[in-house]
């Protein structure tokens, strides 16, 4: 089930329409944790309930809960949380444009999410229930130790620390290739959206 969607998916998304096509802000709220700082509410009028198992699932250090029926995540220093009704929350941004750049993030992951529903169905209760957590101390494993810094990060353990939190991608390291960029990979995401 984790990998029914490796071939094709880019060519399908051109043909079938996203199922998110905008997420309005409805609040915008001052942070809790910095008055400095913007927290925004915001909706989308389809229910996202079938979507949440495979957001957590893709997303390396996210949390899930079928009680709230949410999905909470960081992406870059934003905490998100998707509710299955519609709503989508975000804190930490410092004004609208930065949260309409992160709503179209979401609205984007959402889409993809949407999709792998469609071609590979809902992944089962067990994936779900077993998703193993992602260290940085075993991503780094697979990294080069060259800290060259050619990835955007001092050091190949902040890479790998980057890679667990879902804020960059294997192929940011100009030195994982083929085989090696496709282990790491799988290690992060249980599924690939």
């Amino acid at each position: 089930m984790a990998d029914c969607n490796q071939k094709g998916l880019s060519l399908i998304n051109l043909l079938i329409p996203p199922k998110i096509k905008e997420i309005k802000i409805s609040e915008v709220l001052p942070c809790l944790t910095s008055s400095e700082r913007i927290r925004i509410v915001g909706s989308t009028d389809e229910s996202l309930s079938d979507l949440l198992p495979i957001l957590y699932l893709y997303l390396p250090q996210s949390t899930y809960s079928r009680q709230s029926d949410s999905v909470s995540f960081m992406y870059e220093e934003h905490l998100i949380t998707v509710f299955g009704a519609g709503k989508i929350t975000v804190s930490n941004l410092k004004d609208r444009d930065e949260a309409r750049r992160v709503l179209e993030y979401v609205r984007d992951l959402l889409n993809r999410a949407s999709i792998y529903l469609s071609q590979c169905g809902n992944p089962p209760q067990e994936l779900v229930d077993s998703k193993p957590k992602v260290s940085p101390l075993e991503l780094n494993k697979f990294l080069p130790k060259k800290d060259c810094g050619k990835c955007g990060v001092f050091t190949c353990y902040g890479f790998a620390v980057k890679l667990a939190l879902g804020e960059c991608n294997p192929n940011d390291c100009p030195y994982l290739k083929g085989e090696e960029a496709k282990k790491l990979r799988k290690k992060i995401h249980t599924i690939q959206i």
